[in-house]
């Protein structure tokens, strides 16, 4: 799906938010393909929270593209009614490449270390990288 809007008297496109796509893409499986009105959707998030939800208004913002980057608490609210983790609704990461002066200044850093200290940074990027687990250490 495609916003349009006016900028200048000039009609303007933009693709629709990495959240909003993947909100309701989440909403027609939950629903069975048909995606309740704002109102039913904050009411069953309400249930599925135990009380706590997020306001209708904004459920609406975020399936209009409006809202792009969501508070912890509404990540975890969205995340108990999906039944997903919180980060499957952080933004996807964009493929930055780094500069040579973030690059040298990182490995400056890095030949300061003792061996010790490498093994732990090791240890932990293969724990993130699923490559170990933490009762493997």
């Amino acid at each position: 799906m495609t916003l349009i809007w006016m900028v200048g008297g000039e009609f303007m496109q933009r693709p629709e938010s990495w959240l909003a796509t993947a909100v309701k893409s989440l909403l027609a499986e939950k629903y069975g393909g048909r995606i309740p009105g704002v109102r039913k959707i904050s009411a069953d998030i309400a249930v599925a929270n135990g009380g706590d939800t997020i306001s209708h208004g904004h459920v609406h913002n975020i399936l209009t593209g409006e809202a792009e980057n969501l508070t912890d608490r509404t990540r975890v609210l969205l995340a108990r009614f999906f039944g997903k983790q919180p980060s499957f609704f952080h933004p996807p990461q964009e493929d930055i490449e780094p500069n040579q002066d973030s690059v040298q200044a990182l490995a400056a850093r890095l030949a300061t270390f003792d061996q010790a200290q490498l093994d732990a940074i090791r240890t932990a990027l293969d724990i993130a990288s699923g490559q170990r687990r933490s009762e493997d250490r």
